[in-house]
């Protein structure tokens, strides 16, 4: 039988938008309400919208102040990961209790927005600082096709629940849009954009596109100037910006006396968030980039790691063990 993932808490990790970023992933591999083509962590295998305790939230609550208990100087606890957080039951807890153990720290909400509808659901993460909720559809057309969502959501009910949310919080509202060229950046999809942020009012619309891996190689990044162009239409409702390349943050730490053994799960430990660079293990770890590479080399050899070209390098993914279940 498939085992649930043992570990919740991962990072710090650099992300491009919120600096240092401790990550809590609440689904076993690979539980979503969406099936999203350009999805970093690959095909969805549990598409579902049911709300349940998918690992016990004391556990997860226990394992997060035991990471925080040794003073990792963060910019935001975000609640991301392999799949929509929503839909763990238990989330409301766990931000409670951050919020009131630990008022000091920002959180964040990484969300597909579809479960945001529910009363319930807006009323548990509405203690967030931010949310960035995702709309990669200008219409259900296009939502079908780049989210491949579960039986129930569509595009109104995606606006619906981000307006929704943020008649129960305070928190900023960062959206995100994912241009996919030849599904939706044509210039009718972002007056359709403009016109979809212009009634959720977010505080800026965030244009993304690939920087990693995606599922298919029919996804591929969008140009530059098309981005500007978009940028340009939907500027006239909302401020937007455009999602800036990776992150370079090297914390400082001292690795010199790990042995190989210690290495190897360094590296690991990274990787099982997402796939990285050579470069993005750096900035996450603190050592070297010309010390990581011929060790994840060696790794590869090895049979620990696989690796694949993407639009910034050669990234490199864990290798699944035997009877483990997902990372």
């Amino acid at each position: 039988m498939s085992q649930i993932k043992t570990k919740c808490v991962f990072g710090p990790i650099p992300s491009r938008r919120l600096g240092l970023s401790l990550g809590i992933d609440l689904l076993p591999y690979k539980t979503c309400s969406m099936d999203c083509v350009y999805c970093e962590c690959g095909a969805t295998t549990n598409l579902t919208c049911e709300r349940r305790e998918y690992f016990p939230t004391r556990l997860v609550i226990q394992e997060l102040d035991e990471v925080l208990a040794k003073h990792q100087k963060i910019d935001y606890v975000t609640f991301s990961g392999v799949g929509e957080p929503t839909l763990h039951s238990g989330i409301g807890t766990i931000i409670r209790h951050i919020k009131e153990t630990y008022p000091e720290l920002k959180i964040c909400l990484l969300t597909n927005a579809s479960l945001l509808n529910e009363e319930q659901v807006a009323e548990e993460v509405a203690p967030v600082d931010l949310i960035v909720p995702s709309m990669d559809g200008s219409n259900d057309g296009e939502l079908s096709r780049i989210n491949r969502q579960a039986a129930g959501i569509t595009l109104e009910s995606v606006v619906k629940g981000i307006i929704n949310f943020k008649r129960h919080s305070r928190a900023a509202v960062w959206l995100e849009i994912f241009i996919l060229p030849g599904v939706n950046d044509s210039m009718e999809s972002a007056e359709r954009f403009r016109a979809l942020a212009a009634r959720i009012m977010p505080d800026k619309v965030q244009l993304n596109t690939l920087d990693r891996p995606g599922l298919y190689e029919w996804v591929q990044p969008a140009d530059d100037a098309v981005l500007n162009q978009i940028a340009g239409v939907i500027g006239r409702s909302v401020p937007v910006e455009k999602i800036a390349k990776h992150a370079r943050r090297v914390e400082n730490a001292n690795h010199e006396e790990l042995d190989v053994e210690q290495y190897n799960e360094l590296i690991l430990k990274t990787l099982r968030s997402r796939p990285c660079t050579a470069e993005d293990i750096s900035a996450t770890v603190g050592i070297e980039a010309d010390r990581i590479a011929p060790h994840l080399r060696r790794m590869e050899r090895a049979g620990m790691v696989v690796s694949e070209s993407g639009t910034r390098g050669t990234f490199f993914r864990p290798v699944k063990q035997p009877g483990g279940g997902g990372e």
